[in-house]
């Protein structure tokens, strides 16, 4: 039976990462996965194992995105045709990815991991002025960028929000509105097969996930509407925060 205090911290960190979640469209698995393993023993509670905690930040990350894409299907910007086909290829690259990961070193997926983290944050930076026009999306392109993206992803075992931002923003020149309302709702593609195999191998221990997936579903939807207010040099500053976190965490790993 899961004490309160380990419910609280476990609700805590749902709230928090459904609520980023939702603000910028990305998983929320860069700073869910620290977390978990890091908050619990501050509050006397036993600390999760990295496998436990990898299992538990896939189950956040499934049902965090998957609440804030039902808010974001609703939007105007929304795009079945960009999802669909950017996160189908997501979905085949990751697999490909996973087998090819199988194949290198840790040092190899890490050196691969901070390239891409650096990629993106550069990206970031490169100021392309959103396109007014309505987008008419190149099927093959979709594909293909989202298998890349897929590919890498699988290597080096992230979901890839944090790639398909700026890419969707720098390349495709999407405005930072239509790129969350995009994006999570790809982020929620790529999950689904991490979440399943990490419930098939009994990763994800229900009573603990239990509260932080009620935290997550309560709050994307809120984050997401937050969303909108926020200026787009917020968002994007967030975006950049989390991507430096994830260097700096898999630096110090």
């Amino acid at each position: 039976m899961i004490d309160i205090t380990t419910t609280l911290v476990m609700l805590a960190i749902g709230i928090f990462g459904g609520f980023i979640s939702g603000l910028v469209g990305i998983g929320g698995a860069i700073i869910i996965y620290p977390a978990i393993l890091l908050l619990p023993p501050l509050f006397g509670v036993a600390a999760y194992s990295p496998y436990i905690a990898s299992g538990l930040t896939s189950s956040q990350v499934f049902f965090s995105t998957m609440s804030g894409s039902f808010k974001a299907r609703k939007k105007d910007e929304f795009s079945p045709h960009l999802v669909l086909n950017m996160g189908g290829g997501m979905i085949v690259g990751s697999i490909l990815g996973a087998l090819l990961a199988n194949l290198f070193n840790d040092t190899f997926v890490n050196i691969i991991y901070i390239l891409i983290a650096l990629l993106a944050l550069i990206l970031m930076f490169i100021k392309v002025k959103p396109s007014s026009q309505k987008q008419n999306f190149n099927r093959r392109l979709l594909i293909t960028v989202g298998t890349i993206i897929g590919i890498f992803s699988g290597i080096v075992g992230a979901g890839g929000a944090f790639i398909i931002i700026p890419v969707l923003l720098a390349l495709f020149k999407l405005p930072m509105n239509t790129v969350v309302a995009n994006s999570i709702v790809i982020a929620f593609i790529s999950s689904i097969g991490a979440f399943i195999v990490k419930l098939v191998q009994g990763y994800i221990p229900l009573d603990s996930a239990l509260f932080l997936i009620i935290g997550s579903i309560l709050f994307a939807p809120i984050g997401m509407k937050v969303s909108t207010k926020v200026p787009d040099i917020v968002q994007k500053g967030i975006v950049c925060i989390l991507i430096v976190i994830a260097i700096v965490q898999l630096i110090f790993k």
